[in-house]
């Protein structure tokens, strides 16, 4: 897929704005350089520039309005400075945001605006397992819960990915220790086990959730157990 290239003089700003939208199938470049920016467009001719605008410097966006005039500009800015705004609308921009705002609504935004000039990103399709309120995205090793971001160490994440694909149905024990360890020794494995799935339901805070149920198969292993009908009865 193409990839989008951000320019800032401090990377830093794009460090908590991207999140979402790389979980959701968007890519960057970012850059501290405008040349470094150009170069990448030229190899790759991504349809769209992400460039940070302040008070002192819009450079940056001038430049690359100037070199491919014909690329779409999405400005973003720290400052309160309604003057800032203006200017980068002058200069060329097609949309102001200014920051801080969630990675959220920054993608939704982003994903808007793309819409709104029929560019093509070529955003890739990310798998999505739903569960209620719960999504898990495989491909990035991430889950959010209502919205949040839920804090999965890799352990965790493979026992749920694990307990997802057999959903409804027993996983042994010597199939989650295999799939932690990659080996077969069996010492302490209840033990070990039953620690990892205390955290993963703690985290995913499975106790609010009534629909989704990580169950102790006493003596056999786990089993993560959804029952849609029962979150439509919950929201109704």
């Amino acid at each position: 897929m193409q990839t989008i290239i951000a320019i800032a003089d401090n990377k830093e700003i794009f460090d908590n704005l991207f999140t979402y939208s790389i979980l959701c199938g968007l890519r960057f470049k970012i850059t501290c350089s405008s040349e470094e920016a150009l170069n990448f467009f030229m190899e790759n001719r991504t349809p769209l520039f992400i460039v940070e605008c302040s008070d002192t410097n819009i450079g940056p966006l001038k430049f690359i309005k100037r070199l491919a005039p014909a690329c779409a500009v999405f400005a973003v800015s720290k400052s309160a400075d309604e003057e800032v705004a203006i200017s980068a609308l002058k200069n060329g921009a097609a949309q102001f945001l200014r920051l801080p705002c969630g990675s959220r609504e920054f993608y939704y935004r982003l994903v808007n605006f793309i819409r709104m000039l029929n560019l093509d990103t070529g955003m890739e399709k990310i798998q999505i397992i739903t569960l209620g309120k719960l999504k898990i995205y495989p491909q990035n090793n991430q889950a959010m819960l209502d919205g949040e971001f839920i804090p999965l160490t890799a352990t965790e994440f493979k026992l749920l990915i694990l307990l997802v694909n057999k959903l409804n149905t027993t996983v042994t024990l010597e199939e989650l220790y295999l799939a932690l360890y990659d080996t077969e020794n069996m010492q302490y494995t209840s033990r070990v086990v039953s620690v990892h799935i205390s955290k993963l339901r703690h985290k995913l805070r499975l106790n609010d959730l009534p629909y989704l149920q990580l169950a102790n198969i006493h003596g056999k292993g786990y089993s993560l157990k959804y029952t849609p009908e029962t979150e439509n009865r919950n929201n109704g």
